[in-house]
């Protein structure tokens, strides 16, 4: 019985046949045009333009460029590293005449850096808005923390064009103004004292927590008042936190220690997992955010939370250890954003990996643009016995030696298929196995097969004398959770609405608790300017007229609406999202880096590859994180087309 299921799969339906054949002819159609592959280095295709893309990019550049032959002269052995991006954020200097898909109207309009982008279609989650008054606000990842190290290096590689800038508000102009003896002084444009601190809304005029009482005292003493608060309101709870925090920040010095060492075997991570299993996180990404609190002996309050079997949003029940743990990190350090928009990051990487090039002595012309951005959607992925081929739709865009996928699976909407490596029909096209492919024995098999030679002791199917891949982990299937960013101006905070008097001013952030969501349809709420009225607000839908008129006022004005990904109840669900659902730990098992290898595949000594960055996404997200995973996947590439080998395979994870 087990065989013949596996006959079956290998046949195919009819149907499935039919429009695997159908598509081959569409894609057959463009092979005649497709210009053939450069002999004289290797061509890298990447899959996405946010974080990990571009980061990915830059990395391979230095691994390249660094590279060094038996000669010890430079020999760059990549030929082209290709971005293909759905939604690439503006050029410095140029936003394109299209830049806003809202009509003629589009200068009275909020531009965001993601625009225009096509009809359900996200791109990245890094993403700012700029307003007409030239101030920016971040969209989406918004917070950087002076420990991330990667996106550190980086700003101090191009320090003229990514700047610090404030955390988590308004990005102002500056103006100029002249001092007494003539020279220039810069200050913020807006001067006025902005609502500080943040606070727990529960809903229904309740506060868990409202330290924003402290803002009328003076600075000096607020800095004194507020650890006390502190301290009384969580006890021994917030030096236990602390200290799990600290352990923290060591183990990521460690991660980055690992991921600049070429040397040694043991810090070329195949999987996610493996790289928490070094530095002693492994087991945070298996557990909720509450098991992890109540490991630490923090007490907690049951009452307050809400049982959510359908984990259709991030609470604090649907957050792993880890997720949890990482978001504290940042609580003792200096934070900051990109100044003009943290997707200037992006924008910088591709520079800075270009730039490696040009001042190289590669045995190349050093001009050569090697590294490229195209406004392209990627809709199938052809494996061959040599290449690996990209298509938008019929429109070949070239063959690749190396493919790397920098955006979440579930939402990418990509055909990854290929040819069957038995040498049948090649007109065929089959499902890539994206989790491998494994020996075909079964135990119901095994006297079936005891009187045929070694060589052929297998079942055969499309993948060859290979068994069928595994399904793919929930981590790769699930939606990423929804989130609505709402930017908001003109805005008249009803403070009775909240429970307080007109002479408490609210927080500067607010988060809401679960139950606080369900009662409000808000998660968090910042104000950006008290002057400008302006404020930011996250949810899990849309807000309705009823709400933004309670809360914000009757002369509100919705300056612009980000839906990242679409909701339970939306048909676009899984064209987007800002999180992945983690599910108290439950979504933590991670796909391997290294998705297809042809080389294993077809059983040759090379061989083309997919490889996929956002498999760190399994267990934690941000943009660091996705820098880390940049870096990992870089390196995987690195050593596979020789710029980097390790010279040490003795040591083990453990001796680290």
């Amino acid at each position: 019985m087990k065989r013949q299921m596996h006959q079956r799969r290998s046949i195919r339906s009819p149907a499935t046949l039919l429009g695997l054949l159908h598509l081959h002819a569409l894609l057959h159609s463009t092979l005649a045009t497709t210009p053939s592959t450069s002999d004289k280095g290797h061509r890298i295709a990447i899959i996405g333009g946010g974080i990990g893309g571009t980061f990915t990019a830059k990395y391979l550049a230095e691994y390249d460029v660094n590279h060094r032959d038996e000669d010890w002269r430079s020999a760059c052995l990549l030929n082209e590293i290709v971005v293909f991006d759905a939604s690439p954020p503006p050029g410095e200097n140029s936003r394109g005449k299209d830049a806003n898909p809202q009509g003629d109207d589009s200068g009275t309009k909020a531009l965001s850096s993601s625009d225009p982008r096509p009809q359900h279609w996200q791109g990245s989650r890094v993403s700012s808005l700029t307003l007409q008054d030239g101030s920016v606000i971040e969209l989406g990842a918004s917070i950087i923390y002076s420990g991330n190290q990667l996106v550190v290096e980086m700003m101090k590689g191009d320090p003229e064009y990514l700047i610090k800038g404030k955390p988590m508000g308004l990005g102002k102009k500056q103006v100029e103004e002249r001092t007494v003896d003539g020279s220039i002084k810069k200050e913020n444009a807006d001067t006025k004292e902005k609502p500080s601190g943040f606070g727990i809304y529960h809903g229904n005029q309740q506060w868990l927590l409202h330290p924003s009482i402290f803002s009328s005292y003076p600075s000096v003493l607020r800095s004194i008042l507020k650890p006390l608060y502190f301290l009384w309101r969580y006890n021994f709870d917030y030096f236990r936190l602390q200290r799990a925090v600290k352990q923290a920040i060591h183990a990521f010095d460690i991660v980055y220690a690992l991921l600049h060492d070429t040397e040694k075997d043991v810090t070329y991570f195949e999987n996610p997992m493996d790289m928490w299993s070094a530095i002693g996180l492994k087991s945070l990404a298996g557990i909720s955010f509450h098991e992890f609190l109540d490991e630490l002996g923090l007490s907690r309050d049951t009452r307050l939370e809400l049982s959510r079997p359908d984990y259709d949003q991030e609470d604090l029940n649907e957050m792993n250890g880890l997720v949890g743990l990482v978001a504290y990190v940042p609580a003792g350090g200096d934070l900051f954003s990109v100044e003009g928009g943290n997707y200037k990051l992006m924008n910088s990487a591709l520079r800075q990996a270009q730039s490696r090039y040009e001042t190289s002595n590669c045995s190349t012309t050093a001009t050569k643009a090697r590294v490229l951005r195209h406004h392209k959607k990627i809709t199938t992925v052809v494996s061959r016995e040599d290449s690996i081929e990209l298509f938008s739709n019929e429109e070949s865009l070239g063959k690749y030696d190396v493919v790397i996928l920098a955006a979440p699976l579930q939402m990418c909407r990509i055909k990854f298929l290929m040819q069957s490596p038995m040498n049948l029909d090649s007109a065929i096209l089959h499902e890539m196995p994206l989790t491998g492919v494994h020996d075909n024995i079964d135990p119901e098999d095994i006297n079936h097969v005891t009187s045929i030679s070694s060589s052929t002791r297998s079942l055969n199917n499309e993948h060859g004398e290979r068994s069928f891949a595994e399904p793919l982990p929930p981590s790769a299937t699930t939606p990423y959770t929804s989130v609505v960013t709402t930017i908001i101006s003109n805005v008249t905070l009803n403070s009775t609405h909240f429970g307080l008097s007109d002479d408490i001013p609210l927080p500067r952030s607010i988060l809401v608790s679960e139950r606080g969501r369900l009662l409000e349809g808000i998660t968090t709420l910042t104000i950006l300017s008290a002057e400008k009225k302006l404020v930011k607000t996250f949810s899990t839908e849309p807000l309705d007229e009823e709400t933004l008129n309670k809360v914000f006022g009757p002369h509100h004005v919705v300056e612009y609406v980000q839906l990242w990904g679409g909701g339970n109840c939306s048909e676009f669900s899984v064209y987007g999202g800002a999180t992945p659902s983690f599910r108290g730990g439950h979504n933590s098992e991670s796909l391997p880096y290294l998705l297809y290898d042809g080389a294993a595949h077809w059983g040759k000594s090379t061989g083309p590859a997919l490889y996929y960055v956002n498999a760190i996404e399994s267990a934690v997200a941000a943009i660091e994180i996705s820098a880390i995973g940049a870096k990992s996947t870089a390196k995987l590439v690195a050593r596979r087309l020789g710029l980097i080998a390790p010279r040490s395979k003795v040591l083990r994870h453990e001796e680290l």
